[in-house]
């Protein structure tokens, strides 16, 4: 099943290429549930910025971790994000 998801950037690794601010955030409505080897795409619910693409999605994510605090975090082939689930 599929969550609605605010998602924040929280680290690049040094010197991949950079897309997005670290601290920026995105939220929307999951394509798939975060999946190691397979990119993380969810479909934006609210646009932070007028050019933003309908659809956000990482590179191919490596590893899925869940934190001790319950927090879900996504780790790509260049950044680290936070995803927290906001709704059904």
């Amino acid at each position: 099943m599929t969550e609605r998801v605010r998602i924040q950037k929280v680290a690049t690794r040094d010197g991949r290429p950079v897309n997005l601010d670290d601290g920026h955030v995105v939220e929307g409505d999951e394509l798939a549930e975060p999946t190691p080897g397979q990119p993380y795409a969810i479909r934006r619910s609210v646009v932070e910025h007028r050019d933003a693409p309908d659809v956000f999605a990482t590179s191919p994510v490596r590893a899925v971790i869940t934190e001790k605090g319950g927090a879900i975090v996504v780790l790509t082939d260049n950044s680290r994000y936070r995803v927290e689930v906001v709704g059904r």
